[in-house]
């Protein structure tokens, strides 16, 4: 919504449902299930697409996209390597964190959270053991999580929401 006219506009997405293309432009490209977004200080946008399996930076000062991490296909591979070889599985949540510039990335249906550093484009699970389910507290990668959905970053805490388990959980601690 524009402040001086008060108005909506589409930044991006066709409306259609079709593959969305690496390092284009932003206006008139499609966007195959957007689900979340957040923002950085420096006029980038962050988004996770849902059946696209992947997440793209939006540079919105220069009005292009690009893939930075998730190959398109489903699956859970790639942690400690290039973000740009990993697999998701329906990734619906995204978190900016300023204080290792870094992205939180909910991977529902692998039922874990990932950490993406934007300085070195490694890509980690930091919490969720893979399999669905209920805990227990205490070690974040023997935590079973039953298809997150949200998350946030305050204050170095990440704040997950565990939708299916009916919880919200925190972690604290995390180094990129």
């Amino acid at each position: 919504v524009s402040r001086q006219t008060g108005m909506i506009s589409t930044l991006s997405g066709t409306g259609e449902r079709t593959a969305t293309p690496d390092s284009a432009a932003l206006s008139g490209t499609p966007l195959l299930g957007p689900r979340s977004i957040d923002c950085d200080r420096d006029g980038n946008a962050y988004l996770v697409l849902r059946e696209g399996n992947a997440v793209f930076k939006l540079d919105l000062n220069a009005g292009q996209l690009q893939r930075i991490a998730g190959t398109g296909q489903r699956g859970y591979t790639g942690d400690g390597g290039p973000g740009l070889d990993a697999t998701f599985n329906g990734p619906k949540g995204i978190a900016y964190s300023s204080t290792d510039n870094s992205l939180y990335i909910v991977d529902t249906e692998n039922h874990v959270i990932r950490h993406l550093s934007l300085s070195s484009g490694v890509i980690s699970t930091v919490l969720g053991s893979g399999e669905r389910g209920d805990g227990p507290d205490g070690d974040p990668l023997s935590c079973s999580l039953n298809r997150p959905h949200g998350v946030c970053v305050h204050r170095g805490v990440v704040y997950v929401t565990d939708s299916e388990s009916h919880r919200i959980r925190a972690i604290s601690g995390l180094t990129g």
